[in-house]
């Protein structure tokens, strides 16, 4: 069911996105300043064409993004790619082992991922257009659950830190010890926040880190 249930949330998520793109093409995106809506909608279907690919041939070794074609129409092969990632993670072995960036070796990872990935970026295309919808709890609720493995080795050193997010009535704590600074509020705020995205305020040393985390590049 949960497979289920995050495959729906992507594709709501990510049609967002492409018919939001569609509609301003040329608008820019205020958390990329030098992307358009259209930049955005090629980014998120390279990642998704990736994710496809991945689930379909089961590499061990890591996949670099597909470009768009030249020829293709952005928004037309962005559906496409949704639509051959959301069948791969459908169909994917479970007990698969495949390249990712974390310790988790199994395509569940991706569907995850995606989740996050898809989530955010609505967020950004929304931002470019109007005033964005917070994230959906299972988007914040797996991104903080990801941030310590993926995000976390690369912020240097940092002061231990806890987020408590008081609409799911759960804690993350990033680092080893009593953390030095607390942090409350929705789950939503709080992983914006470690996007380096307007969210929950976070203590200075966090947010001048997680500031570097603020490229779209790929991982």
């Amino acid at each position: 069911m949960t497979t289920v249930k995050d495959l729906a949330l992507i594709e709501y998520e990510a049609w967002r996105i492409i018919e939001l793109g569609r509609q301003m093409p040329e608008k820019i995106v205020p958390q990329y300043p030098t992307w358009t809506l259209r930049d955005l909608v090629i980014h998120v279907a390279g990642v998704h064409g990736r994710t496809a690919d991945i689930c379909e041939t089961l590499p061990t070794e890591r996949v670099a993004i597909p470009p768009v074609p030249d020829e293709a129409d952005p928004f037309d092969w962005a559906a496409m790619q949704l639509a051959r990632m959301l069948t791969g993670l459908a169909d994917a072995d479970p007990h698969a082992r495949v390249w990712t960036f974390v310790a988790d070796r199994s395509p569940d990872f991706w569907r995850r991922r995606m989740v996050i990935e898809t989530g955010v970026h609505r967020w950004d295309a929304q931002l470019a257009a109007t005033e964005p919808e917070p994230l959906f709890d299972r988007v914040a609720r797996y991104g903080l659950d990801e941030f310590d493995q993926l995000y976390l080795p690369r912020l240097g050193d940092v002061p231990t830190l806890e987020l408590r997010a008081t609409d799911l009535g759960r804690t993350w704590r990033y680092g080893d010890g009593d953390p030095a600074a607390t942090v409350e509020g929705p789950a939503s705020d709080l992983f914006l926040s470690l996007m380096s995205r307007p969210g929950a305020a976070l203590p200075r040393a966090w947010e001048e880190a997680v500031d570097k985390l603020a490229s779209p590049a790929d991982r």
